[in-house]
């Protein structure tokens, strides 16, 4: 509720040498401050903060009569009455001096070049005081405190009398009370009464309140007691007395008026509060103020007893303060808010001693400031700062009387304006300045919104976060923790200080804020705040009962001056400030709350009525909207209600204490209920359905329908604040038609509907409604209905030593006090209260609408926590224990594993048995991660099995996973399990681990067994299904996945360990991964082999020379190239011809592809060709795409017939079948083609083949699955046409660009692979890599090396029938690779010569065979290196840079998509 903010202000008090500060006291109007010196009196302004007048006794009176002890001030502010230590008690009396400009005012130079700007003491005009002594009166016993009854002073001696003196100075000697005369008692009923027989017992302390009937009184012996008159006389034969149970030694006293309360003091440190019995009178326990142990260790018991306590002046929280020091802010039932023993306060660190020795404090007008006085402090300055040792003797007298402080404060909107809109947002004031925490709803305020005739509030809008009655995002309100500051504009604080009701809109756009004469308004988008034109119409009205938003409305209770009667006024925002546009109601008596629900406004009074009016709004096309209300009904409290001011709030709601199922329930909320909140004790009001004709007829504003209401009910107790909303979520019933309740230190209360299972009956016994307490960390401030979040404030401390003290700042620097936003999940407190209850249908209902939630995982995992911390440290068996049923809960959710693994691995180890004794097994666990693919869940069951078995079992598990995570491709996870499991000596494999001892030792494991809980349903379905957990699983090609990886080699670390060489476990580690590679390799999944090796460090160049005539060997020419074209991204080559093309451009193409069963799916990209080309085309690779010499390639988009060429699928899925209408040659040089010359053709493509009878042979190739179809059934691309030199020429510099088109990445690492496979002499990979780069020299290449003796006929005769199947499949499918397959015709012959002559000629012996190849195999590497500009001894360093992290830049340059 009261937060501190800033540093305190030290205020210079004029005292002489020994003269301490006595204490500090407010008036009645709390505008004037009287400070008590031991010899004088000290009058101070509240607002600006100056001194206006001091008066100090002669020293003859010091010496005569004693110092002032204590002061009170007179009811109207004419007078203080002091105390002395001599038993006198000194009036004097306050003379109002008449001035024009007050006491202060700026001074104005002479200059007119100086322009003076206004201050306060300008605006505000301090009134000039004189102080006159006017008569003494001897107290007999001697003063020991005072307290102000209306028109007497009531004075408590020291020979435990009580007397009474009127303010002239004459004692009531009639009147007269003597303590061991007063009856005390238990209870005012049926105790019995006792009198004090000690005659050296006296009141040390005493506080009147006229609500109570009496005043609470502190004796000197430690004892408490409530004093009771039943009439304002005091006659002491009427005076009976309670005593306060429970208390010995108690040495101050407060009483809280609103809410009824009573609080002492206690010597030990802590505060217990008392509340009134309104039936027997009896003083009852409510809650005790004592700090944690956990958050402040011996923090009571260090402080030391309890010097002074002060609430605030809305009775919404309590300050106390200690004698060795500190200063601590509660709510009013007991809520820490602050406490200045928990934070670093400086200097006071290294002397020893706790800061703020408070001796006495009080409260200003609407509790923006506490002023407080210290205790003289009597330490040696010099030792704290150790720059003043030159200072002067008169510099330390601040320090030696004690400081006056002046500690600044913000508090929540709720304390005086409880209004329902104030309720939904995180809305904190200041003296000045307002605190808002609304996410980033200004920014996404519409340009309708931000108009200055339109309204961000209308009747249709719907909540930001709720579309089509479903939560479609969370709270903006959540992720964001800064506070939007709002100053308060200064032209209106200086005339109208201090702010006392402040108000923000349910969508946190418009704020209003009222001080002491009118109200101002603003829209933050707007930035810009509205006041009254008229200042007269400003100073007629006063807003004494709240105010609240109505749409783009503002409701206030207001004073009306001019016309002395109470109204209320709705003024609309978009119009100006005034009168003129304002709905004015007189009502009959003061307005104390106000408050609105939909279109119903409810007031209540200080006659103790309720009235309920209807609004409705008023649009009209030539002047502002307008707003008018109708009253509906009256309802009196006053059987209910001891007091107007006890009443905290009032809200209507659209609560019932009976539900319905969410299907049936009228989502259009009406007002069923009237909940009041009566010095925090919570009633509820139902209408009563039994006198209206038809259930469910809306309100008719015409009649204005009453609403009668049934007898109240009594809800909660010790209640601080209540949340509810009226907006709807068909998703969310639960969270959305309950009723939250703050309760102080006993955290949070919930009203929670119980919603019957469909028709279900059976059951009908049970509650509607069930009331589920749990405790915060935080104090609730707002509730985020939806998103189960809770928000608050917190004081967070910075403390800043000055470098250079100045001599009149001599106490300890204090800390900056900083205000920062709070945030707790409540939906796990919620799920474990109902399982306690077994209610678990209903928890697993709740948990159902939430798991679209982010966080609900953690919810899960901070239910299984709490619950496993609290049992397993159980001093005590637990008879029925929670555990099992939370488990079998979570069980229902695809989350389970997760959270059992998360939990226990944040959990201490000790745990671990009472904790797998309920969810079972963690191999169990492990085996269910491997099943459902949770791999990374799996990993951290690892870790728990590596604790609780032996290194063998363990490494056991991690073989498992390692070979599920080979299969998933998670090669980071194989990493770590390839280290993990090379970690692992064989000297541990058979050790055993000595059991885990059990943290509670009566109980170890939980009450409830596991067989048991088989019946323990939550639902009544069959069977669930349940999904692994939600991780991101990597494909074999993912782009993501190389990005995420780097791909970029790590350091380099040895994979035999030196003692591990030759060991079983080692060699079947290798013999996993190496199975692997074998698979991939004969998959054709080149890039995850590389991937592969990448991650593992695995040497691939001797693993693939080993593999070369194995797995390594390619018997698929066509389903490798094409997996090839998948795996890299790399688009397929393809032609085209567009008749009406004047010239060729060109652009990156880009084909997508797919990897659903293995093909690949591609939109095929032509060439344009056209007669307008250059005559002299440049056969440059390096050529730009801007030369207009170049033939260039361009994207052809699908379009119709004769718009160059299209895509059309084929009859086989999966396949795409390019249809060329033909290329256009320069010159006309296009020649026809006949049907024997492309038989001629085919059969010498069959020539090439020496394996007729193989499976994959040109005979049993079905060319249904791709082929080439042509207008009027010819065949453009016939052998004439491509015997052709000059096309051949120009087709092959056209694709010597289209080479360049494939991602960059892609292409450097094909690069890298292509070097890896020659090295190691894996020749058909060699040849495929390069046919996919078109690059004919690598081609050339690698055929020269196929002349080694070393390679085998049978690779040789691989190699020649792939590039015969290459061929056929170009000529019916790929039409694009035609340019490149020609080109390699030299080659191909080379390679069929190869065949022949290594098939007739006889088999060299095994030593020249060798040394050839290692001739011929080091040149062609050398060359080869040579040509890609690098040596093939530098693979390894080169690996950085192959396979490294691909820029987003190089994604869009390349026009790479991602499959």
């Amino acid at each position: 509720m009261y937060f501190p903010i800033g540093w305190p202000k030290h205020l210079s008090s004029p005292t002489e040498d020994g003269e301490s500060i006595q204490q500090v006291i407010v008036n009645r109007e709390r505008n004037l401050f009287a400070v008590v010196t031991t010899q004088s009196i000290q009058i101070w302004y509240c607002k600006p903060t100056v001194l206006i007048v001091t008066y100090r006794r002669s020293d003859d009176s010091v010496v005569v009569n004693g110092i002032n002890h204590c002061a009170v001030w007179r009811a109207d502010s004419s007078g203080i009455a002091v105390g002395t230590s001599g038993a006198h008690l000194l009036f004097f009396r306050l003379h109002h001096e008449k001035t024009q400009k007050g006491l202060y005012s700026s001074k104005q130079l002479s200059s007119s070049h100086y322009r003076r700007d206004t201050t306060e003491t300008d605006t505000v005009p301090v009134p000039s005081l004189r102080i006159q002594y006017a008569a003494t009166a001897q107290i007999a016993g001697g003063i020991k405190c005072l307290c102000c009854l209306r028109d007497d002073i009531l004075v408590a001696t020291g020979n435990g009398i009580l007397r009474r003196v009127s303010w002239d100075g004459s004692v009531k000697t009639q009147q007269e009370l003597c303590i061991r005369t007063i009856p005390f008692s238990v209870d005012l009923q049926q105790s019995r009464e006792s009198t004090i027989g000690d005659t050296s017992i006296y009141i040390t302390q005493m506080e009147y309140s006229i609500l109570l009937g009496g005043f609470a009184a502190v004796l000197s012996d430690g004892r408490a007691a409530f004093l009771t008159m039943e009439s304002p006389r005091q006659e002491p034969r009427k005076v009976h007395a309670v005593w306060a149970p429970e208390v010995s030694n108690a040495c101050c006293v407060a009483i809280n008026h609103k809410y009824r309360l009573i609080v002492f003091g206690l010597t030990n440190g802590q505060g217990i509060v008392f509340t009134v019995d309104e039936i027997t009178g009896a003083l009852l326990v409510s809650h005790r103020l004592s700090l944690s142990s956990c958050d402040f260790p011996d923090g009571c018991q260090a402080a030391g007893p309890v010097t002074c306590l002060r609430w605030t002046p809305d009775g919404c929280a309590l300050a106390l303060g200690w004698h060795n020091g500190g200063l601590s802010m509660w709510s009013v039932f007991g809520a820490l808010l602050m406490c200045t023993l928990g934070g670093d306060f400086g200097n006071y660190s290294d002397s020893g001693r706790l800061p703020l020795q408070i001796k006495s404090m009080d409260w200003d007008p609407e509790g923006y400031h506490l002023w407080l006085t210290t205790e003289p402090n009597l330490m040696d300055v010099t030792s704290v700062f150790p720059s003043l040792n030159n200072s002067t003797p008169t510099d330390n007298k601040t320090n030696s009387s004690g400081q006056l402080l002046l500690m600044p404060f913000v508090k929540s909107a709720l304390t005086t304006n409880p209004c329902m809109t104030n309720h939904q947002h995180l809305f904190l004031q200041g003296s000045d300045r307002l605190y808002l925490n609304t996410g980033d709803t200004i920014l996404k305020t519409t340009n309708l919104d931000t108009t200055e005739g339109t309204s961000p509030v209308r009747q249709t809008q719907q909540p930001v976060n709720v579309i089509g009655g479903k939560s479609n995002s969370l709270s903006v309100l959540i992720g964001n923790k800064q506070w939007q500051v709002v100053q308060i504009p200064l032209n209106y604080l200086s005339a109208n200080w201090p702010i006392r009701y402040a108000s923000v809109d349910k969508s946190g756009h418009c704020v209003a804020v009222a001080g002491r004469y009118g109200l101002a308004h603003s829209a933050l988008f707007a930035k810009r705040w509205k006041l009254f034109g008229n200042v007269t119409q400003e100073r007629d009205m006063s807003v004494s009962g709240g105010m609240a938003w109505w749409r783009d409305f503002i409701v206030v209770g207001c004073y009306n001056h001019y016309e002395n009667r109470e109204e209320i006024r709705l003024y609309p925002r978009v119009s100006n400030l005034d009168n003129a546009f304002a709905s004015v109601t007189k009502v009959p008596s003061q307005v104390l709350l106000v408050n609105v629900f939909k279109d119903l406004l409810i007031i209540f009074c200080a006659d103790y009525h309720i009235s309920l009016y209807s609004i409705e709004r008023r649009e009209y096309p030539t002047s502002n909207p307008s707003a008018v209300i109708h009253r509906i009904q009256d309802l009196s409290l006053a059987n209910f209600i001891p007091h107007p001011s006890s009443l905290v709030s009032l809200t209507l709601t659209s609560l019932r204490s009976e539900t319905v199922a969410p299907k049936s329930v009228n989502h259009i909320k009406e007002a069923e209920s009237l909940v009041i909140n009566v010095a925090g004790r919570l009633l509820m009001l139902q209408r009563d359905r039994s006198s209206t004709p038809i259930v469910g007829e809306p309100l008719d504003r015409r009649k204005h329908n009453e609403m009668p209401f049934c007898a109240p009910i009594v809800l909660a107790s010790a209640v601080e604040n209540m949340w509810t909303t009226a907006r709807t979520d068909r998703g969310k019933p639960h969270l959305m038609e309950a009723l939250w309740l703050g309760c102080g230190a006993a955290g949070m209360k919930v009203w929670l509907p119980l919603f019957p299972e469909g028709e279900d009956k059976s059951h009908s016994f049970l509650s509607k409604r069930i009331m589920l307490p749990f405790k915060l960390k935080i104090y609730p401030l707002a509730v985020l209905f939806e998103d189960a979040v809770v928000l608050g404030a917190a004081t967070d401390t910075l403390c800043l030593d000055p470098f250079t003290p100045s001599p009149d700042s001599r106490t300890p620097t204090m800390p900056f006090a900083t205000l920062e936003r709070t945030t707790q999940i409540y939906l796990h407190h919620i799920l474990r209260q109902l399982l306690r209850r077994n209610l678990g249908i209903h928890a697993l209902q709740v948990a159902r609408s939430c798991t679209n939630l982010p966080y609900f995982p953690h919810v899960l995992e901070l239910m299984l926590h709490e619950v496993l911390e609290e049992e397993a440290t159980a001093s005590e068996p637990i008879p029925d224990a929670l555990l099992p049923r939370v488990v079998a809960f979570i069980a229902e959710f695809p989350q389970y594993l997760q959270t059992v693994v998360h939990c226990a691995r944040k959990t201490e180890i000790a745990l671990w048995p009472y904790l797998f004794a309920s969810v079972g097994s963690p191999q169990d666990l492990f085996e269910q991660c491997l099943q459902t693919g949770a791999l990374k869940t799996a990993a951290s069951y690892l870790i728990i099995l590596q604790n609780l078995e032996t290194p063998k079992v363990s490494r056991h598990h991690a073989t498992q996973l390692l070979d599920t995570a080979l299969e998933w491709c998670d090669w980071s996870l194989c990493s770590d399990l390839l280290r993990f499991l090379r970690a692992i000596s064989p000297a541990d494999m058979e050790a055993a681990r000595p059991p885990l001892a059990s943290p509670n030792a009566v109980f170890p494991s939980p009450l409830t067994p596991r067989d048991n809980m088989q019946g323990f349903k939550f639902s009544t379905s069959s069977q669930r299904s349940r999904h692994g957990s939600a991780e991101k699983r990597m494909s074999g090609g993912s782009q993501d996945r190389l990005q995420d990886a780097g791909m970029d080699k790590k350091s380099s670390r040895s994979r035999n360990n030196s003692g591990n060489d030759g060991t079983a476990e080692e060699y079947y580690i290798d013999m996993i991964v190496s199975r692997h590679a074998r698979k991939l390799l004969g998959a054709y999944r080149l890039r995850d082999l590389a991937l592969f090796a990448a991650h593992l460090d695995y040497k691939l160049v001797n693993w693939i020379a080993k593999e070369r005539t194995r797995a390594a060997k390619v018997e698929d020419f066509e389903a490798a190239l094409k997996r090839l074209h998948t795996d890299f991204q790399w688009p397929m080559p393809s032609l085209g011809r567009n008749s009406s093309s004047s010239s060729i451009s060109s652009r990156g193409s880009v084909s997508k592809s797919s990897q659903a069963g293995g093909t690949l799916e591609s939109q095929i990209n032509g060439l344009k060709l056209n007669t307008s080309i250059a005559s002299t085309p440049s056969s440059s690779n390096n050529t730009t795409p801007s030369d207009s010499t170049t033939p260039v390639v361009k994207t052809i988009t699908p379009g119709p017939a004769g718009a160059g060429f299209h895509v059309i699928p084929s009859s086989q899925p999966g396949r795409v079948v390019s249809i060329i209408k033909g290329v256009a040659r320069p010159q006309s040089l296009a020649s026809e083609s006949t049907t024997s010359e492309a038989k001629t053709q085919e059969a010498m493509l069959k020539y090439a083949s020496t394996k007729g009878s193989d499976e994959n042979s040109l005979e049993n190739t079905d060319p249904s699955e791709g082929s080439s179809m042509f207008e009027d059934g010819e065949n453009v691309f016939d052998d004439s046409f491509w015997s052709n030199g000059t096309m051949l020429e120009e087709l092959e510099q056209m694709y010597q660009q289209l080479a360049k088109h494939g991602p960059p990445q892609s292409e450097k690492e094909l690069r890298y692979l292509l070097q890896i496979v020659l090295e190691a002499g894996c020749l058909e990979w060699a040849l495929l890599i390069s046919i996919l780069l078109r690059d004919l020299p690598s081609i050339a290449q690698t055929v020269t090396a196929a002349g080694a003796s070393d390679v085998s006929l049978e690779t040789l005769g691989r190699m020649r029938e792939g590039l015969s199947y290459l061929e056929l499949w170009v000529d019916t499918e790929c039409a694009g690779y035609k340019p490149l397959m020609l080109a390699m015709r030299p080659q191909t012959q080379i390679l069929a010569e190869l065949v022949e002559t290594r098939a007739t000629s006889p088999p060299l012996t095994p030593t020249s065979s060798i040394s050839e190849h290692s001739t011929t195999h080091t040149d062609n590497t050398k060359r080869h290196s040579s040509h890609n500009n690098s040596s093939a001894g530098e693979n390894d360093g080169e690996e950085d840079d192959v396979f490294s992290e691909q820029s987003n830049e190089d994604k869009e340059e390349a026009g790479c998509v991602v499959s």
